[in-house]
């Protein structure tokens, strides 16, 4: 009798599984022959770096006259364009970065220099950003001249990349 009775539920419970499983299939649920078991996952979100540090860490690197950690942050074919403005006289001058490097490079200790930034902004998608500063440029601790830096970034190898630079360099008259 026990015999029929443990055969009368292995039947029984085959039958209640196989009809489950097809309700299940017919109404588009999946089954499983184990229960998913929910893990701990950990979303992890890395911040992609502010185009603006970039070009804080240049203006640093700019003042320290750190000419290898410049040539770290700069595309190696890119030109300064620059223009100066005297009055109404307009001069457009274009530098090789390798120039501009071994400018910063040649300016003796015996001179101060510093450029203020004034007012930064910035425009920005996830792979090319613009940052454009107003700025007062001090030589030996006097005001020099006024302008505006535009610089060009790209998102390369989890870092901003400088791929182009502007200025204007506005002198009194």
């Amino acid at each position: 009798m026990r015999l029929l009775f443990t055969a009368f539920c292995v039947l029984a419970f085959i039958a209640f599984s196989s009809n489950e499983v097809y309700a299940m299939q017919r109404h588009g649920t999946k089954t499983y022959s184990q229960q998913p078991i929910p893990q701990d996952s950990t979303i992890v979100t890395i911040e992609k770096p502010n185009p603006v540090d970039a070009v804080k860490t240049f203006f640093k690197n700019f003042h320290a006259q750190d000419t290898l950690a410049l040539k770290e942050m700069i595309l190696p074919e890119i030109m300064l364009t620059s223009m100066s403005i005297k009055g109404e006289q307009r001069r457009i001058n274009k530098t090789k970065i390798d120039g501009f490097l071994k400018g910063i490079a040649s300016i003796p200790d015996s001179i101060s220099f510093e450029e203020r930034l004034i007012e930064i902004s910035y425009s920005s998608d996830t792979q090319v950003a613009t940052v454009s500063t107003t700025y007062e440029f001090y030589y030996n601790n006097l005001l020099s001249h006024i302008g505006t830096n535009k610089f060009t970034l790209f998102f390369i190898d989890d870092k901003w990349i400088i791929v182009g630079i502007a200025d204007t360099r506005i002198y009194g008259s």
